[in-house]
């Protein structure tokens, strides 16, 4: 076997000769701030426990303990799983970006995923946004890619650099443009006698 055939392709339809220039996931800071709202509902749990075993300790004995000690339990596994889902959330949400299209994988659900697909040379046009306080100080936004294809807007949210990104694609969009003039005038030129 060679190397070419041992790769690990990125998305289903990758092919063999495609250059990746870019994987982009949501913005450490997004993932930061989704971390500290599920760390605030984590500790609301020792907290409730603390002051329900300084203020009302009867509510632990006997069928009303087994009642506490079930929510708790339920709680802490709906926590566990929330924690689980943030990071599947932010690890399988990326757009890729090669030097033949642009691709979109979204994780809708645990076990359902939607990807899609748009060819460098469909662009009409690409715009980056960067919005709020921690948009700015941290260098994250949004990319908007607008084609004239089923799917009229790709949107990349929270990416970081999303400049740069924009920059990226504009630079491909060219690239693939003049290499298909390029190609056409070419071919143009061959079948004149």
């Amino acid at each position: 076997m060679t190397s070419t055939t041992l790769r690990k392709k990125l998305f289903p339809s990758q092919l063999d000769n495609e250059t990746i220039f870019l994987v982009v996931r949501e913005h450490w800071v997004h993932l930061l701030l989704k971390i500290i709202v599920w760390a605030f509902f984590a500790a609301a749990l020792p907290l409730f426990s603390y002051l329900a075993h300084a203020y009302t300790p009867a509510i632990f004995d006997g069928r009303s303990g087994h009642a506490f000690s079930l929510i708790t339990q339920i709680y802490t596994l709906f926590l566990a799983l929330s924690l689980l889902l943030i990071w599947v959330f932010y690890y399988l949400n990326i757009q890729i970006i090669t030097d033949i299209r642009i691709v979109d994988i979204d994780q809708v659900g645990l076990f359902s995923h939607v990807v899609s697909e748009l060819h460098i040379d469909k662009i009409e046009d690409v715009t980056s946004e960067t919005d709020g306080i921690l948009g700015t100080i941290f260098n994250y936004g949004y990319v908007y890619v607008q084609t004239a294809g089923t799917i009229e807007r790709f949107e990349f949210q929270n990416v970081p650099h999303p400049a740069s990104i924009e920059k990226l694609i504009l630079d491909l969009y060219e690239k693939n443009s003049n290499f298909a003039k390029d190609t056409g005038n070419n071919a143009a030129q061959r079948q004149l006698p």
